[in-house]
C-alpha cells in the first residue's frame, strides 16, 4: 500500500470492476491535477475492489463529483477565493438559497449554484461574496435595491433575518467605524502607513491569524507581532500589510487605534491581573470567524515573525524593538516611519 493511500472505510456495493455486489474499501489518495494553469494538490476518494491487485479502484458519480469539487477548492484555496462549503456557510448564516443570493448579487440565476458546485468564482465576485457576509449593512442594502425580485413574504424573512444578525454585530460594526474613523487623515498612501491604506477586513484576518497560531497573546506582544510583520513586509516588499500607522511609545511602537484592534470581531479580548497587580489585556482567538484573504507570502511573514517572537514575553519583545533603528530614531509620539524599517535587525 503507498504511503498516499489511506483506508476510509469499507462498504458493501455493486463494484464496477468484477462487476457483483461484495464488500469494498473506501480509500482517499492525494491527487494532482492542473487548474487555470496552476499545479494543485488534493484528496480524492475511490473504490477498491479487494479481489483484484492491479487496476481495482473506481468510482461512483458521487465520487467523482466530490473530487471535482474537492480539486475547486484546493485551488480556491491557493488563491484566497471562497470555497463551495464556505459559499453554503454564508447563505445558511442568511437562511437564504442559491437563487436568492444570485439575485440579492445581481447575477444570472443559476451562478451560485455553479459556484457551489463545478465553476470557480472570479475576484470580483468573491469580494462581493466575502462583503455580503462581512457587511451586514451592506447585505441589507442589497435586500432594498433589488426588493422587486421577492415576494413581499419572502422579502420581509430575509429581512428579518439580516437585522437579527445586525443586532448581534452591532458593537464590533460601531467598534470598525471608530477604527476606520481615526485613520481618515491616513486615506493615501505614503510612507507613513507603509503605502497601504487600511483595510479593515485584511486586518481582522491578519490579527485573527496571529493570534490564532499562538493561542493567546498578551496586547504589548500582539502590537510589536503587527509591527514586525508590517515592517518585514514593507522590507521586502515596500508595502505594508494592514495600512497601519505607528506610534513611538515607551513600549516599542504601537498602532494608532490600538484599543479598536483588540476589540476587532476575528479576536476576544479580556482583562487579567498580573503577579504585579497590573491590568492588562489577553487576546485569544474568535472560534466563529474565519480567516480569509490572507496570501501565500503574507502567510510566510506571519510566520516567520511569529516563529521568532511568538514566545517572547512583554518586556522581552519591547526591549528588543528598543533597539531596531526605527525606535532609537524617533521621539516619543512621533510616527514610525516605514523607510526606517530597511535596517530590521535579523530580517
Amino acid at each position: 500500500m503507498g504511503d498516499n493511500i489511506k483506508i476510509l472505510g469499507k462498504k458493501n456495493i455493486f463494484c464496477s470492476i468484477c462487476e457483483e455486489e461484495h464488500e469494498v474499501e473506501l480509500i482517499e489518495k492525494n491527487k494532482k491535477c492542473i487548474i487555470k494553469g496552476e499545479s494543485v494538490e488534493y484528496k480524492e476518494k475511490f473504490y477498491r475492489c479487494t479481489k483484484y491487485k492491479e487496476e481495482n479502484t473506481f468510482q461512483t458519480s458521487e465520487l467523482w463529483n466530490e473530487g471535482l469539487i474537492r480539486s475547486l477548492d484546493a485551488y480556491r484555496k491557493n488563491n484566497n477565493l471562497l470555497t463551495s462549503k464556505e459559499i453554503k456557510e454564508i447563505r445558511k448564516k442568511y437562511g437564504i438559497t442559491q437563487l436568492e443570493l444570485a439575485r440579492l448579487l445581481n447575477l444570472g440565476d443559476i451562478t451560485i449554484t455553479r459556484y457551489e458546485t463545478k465553476q470557480i468564482q472570479d475576484i470580483s465576485i468573491d469580494n462581493m461574496i466575502k462583503e455580503f457576509n462581512d457587511n451586514s449593512i451592506f447585505a441589507l442594502n442589497l435586500l432594498n435595491k433589488n426588493k422587486d425580485k421577492f415576494e413581499e413574504k419572502r422579502y420581509l424573512e430575509i429581512e428579518d433575518n439580516i437585522k437579527n444578525i445586525i443586532d448581534r454585530n452591532i458593537i464590533p460594526y460601531l467598534n470598525e467605524q471608530e477604527l476606520i474613523g481615526k485613520y481618515i487623515k491616513f486615506d493615501v498612501e505614503t510612507i507613513e502607513n507603509g503605502y497601504s491604506i487600511l483595510n479593515i477586513q485584511k486586518l481582522k484576518n491578519i490579527v485573527g491569524y496571529i493570534v490564532k497560531k499562538l493561542g493567546n497573546v498578551k496586547k504589548v506582544v500582539l502590537m510589536k507581532l503587527l509591527w514586525y510583520s508590517d515592517s518585514v513586509s514593507f522590507k521586502r516588499n515596500e508595502k505594508s500589510m494592514t495600512g497601519l500607522v505607528y506610534i513611538h511609545m515607551p513600549y516599542g511602537a504601537l498602532p494608532i487605534g490600538h484599543e479598536e484592534i483588540i476589540k476587532l470581531s476575528s479576536v476576544k479580548s479580556e482583562i487579567h491581573i498580573n503577579q504585579n497587580e497590573y491590568e492588562e489585556y489577553r487576546i485569544t482567538y474568535n472560534d466563529e470567524y474565519k480567516i480569509s484573504n490572507i496570501t501565500k507570502d503574507e502567510k510566510e511573514i506571519l510566520d516567520e515573525v511569529i516563529e521568532k517572537f511568538g514566545k517572547y514575553k512583554s518586556s522581552e519583545i519591547a526591549n528588543y524593538m528598543h533597539k531596531e533603528k526605527a525606535y532609537k530614531e524617533t521621539k516619543e509620539k512621533e510616527i514610525i516611519s516605514f523607510d526606517l524599517t530597511k535596517e530590521l535587525r535579523e530580517f
